[in-house]
């Protein structure tokens, strides 16, 4: 999952099947277009050869010239003020408070920034992205300094051992949008009972004894694989973090959403997204609004797997365009501007 157009290896293989062997053609071509109705290029609800290799063209030829795009961006901008570390192993990205040298004394925010599956790898170039450009405005940086916290994974956000065992009795027990979700990451051959948010968390305790942190100002935010590592990081450490902004992810379905209900969320989700089934964020909001819950979600209409590219600049609804945000309860802050009701945002002292 990320936020732009990715050739994995499962499209690969499915693109190599549904171009193959007479025997398997029409069944695979039926197992393409399941899992990218996009590549049905004139609407009919079948797909041919033809339209399979157009597809699968498009998309690489896309990947090529977004992935140098962005590793341009990031190679040529973003590195000047985001200081490469590495903590256990683990490649990150540090940039710290624009005025940090005037006020050394100063207790800061600090944001945890979590990327999409684009941004995974070893090279902490990759997991800078696009709203990392946004948070390194030098305009927003003065009215908001902060140390922002860029880690790089190749496995899913997630912290060891805490996704159970996920038996087929278990699967069919949660919602349908799930259980598509994790027959899809199956197929794929996607892990998710591994990953560094635990050791993302020992790196948080670490820069908060090196630096004089705000921790009652400890946010996370990210896009994708990176959206479902926020509901992860707050799920499993509700009480370290102030508040939360996941874009295209969702709570999975075997965690207690009491646990997170007193966290201020503003969640984001693009309406047709074909990556991360915009139900995933729905259910998670209905969860929270029968608990009272502090989440705000913004739905955006005819948005796809971009909605960190409206999240993260957001100024305010727009009801003409359908983007329009809903409340799960009166406690909720209704500012509009995205970074303004962020730093607005403290953890709630005794959680």
């Amino acid at each position: 999952m990320n936020g732009r157009i990715t050739l994995s290896v499962a499209l690969v293989v499915a693109l190599a099947g549904a171009l193959g062997v007479a025997g398997e053609r029409e069944v695979n071509l039926g197992r393409l277009l399941e899992r990218f109705p996009e590549a049905d290029a004139n609407g009919d609800g079948k797909l041919t050869r033809e339209e399979a290799r157009a597809f699968w063209q498009k998309r690489r030829a896309a990947q090529t010239g977004q992935d140098r795009g962005a590793n341009r961006l990031a190679a040529e901008k973003l590195p000047a003020v985001h200081e490469a570390r590495t903590f256990k192993g683990m490649p990150y990205r540090l940039m710290k408070p624009i005025d940090l040298a005037d006020h050394p004394e100063k207790a800061y925010p600090l944001i945890l920034s979590l990327h999409g599956a684009g941004g995974r790898g070893s090279d902490n170039i990759k997991n800078l992205r696009p709203w990392n450009a946004v948070l390194a405005e030098e305009a927003r940086r003065r009215k908001h300094p902060c140390f922002v916290v860029v880690p790089q994974t190749e496995a899913p956000w997630t912290v060891a051992g805490s996704t159970p065992e996920l038996t087929d009795e278990r699967i069919a027990t949660f919602p349908e949008a799930w259980q598509k979700v994790i027959a899809r990451r199956r197929a794929r051959g996607m892990a998710s009972g591994a990953g560094d948010l635990g050791k993302v968390f020992d790196l948080l305790d670490a820069l908060a004894k090196e630096f004089t942190i705000d921790r009652d100002r400890v946010y996370v935010l990210g896009h994708s694989m990176g959206g479902a590592g926020t509901w992860n990081a707050i799920g499993a450490e509700p009480q370290r973090f102030a508040a939360a902004i996941p874009t295209a992810g969702g709570f999975a379905p075997w965690d207690d959403a009491k646990r997170i209900a007193d966290v201020p969320i503003w969640a984001f989700h693009g309406e047709s997204d074909p990556v991360v089934p915009v139900e995933l964020t729905r259910l998670v909001f209905g969860q929270l609004k029968g608990l009272g819950g502090n989440m705000k979600y913004t739905e955006l209409k005819g948005v796809r797997h971009d909605a960190n590219t409206f999240a993260f600049v957001y100024t305010g609804d727009d009801a003409a365009r359908g983007f329009v945000t809903q409340y799960a309860g009166d406690r909720c802050d209704k500012t509009a501007d995205v970074w303004d009701w962020l730093f607005a945002q403290k953890r709630r002292t005794g959680k």
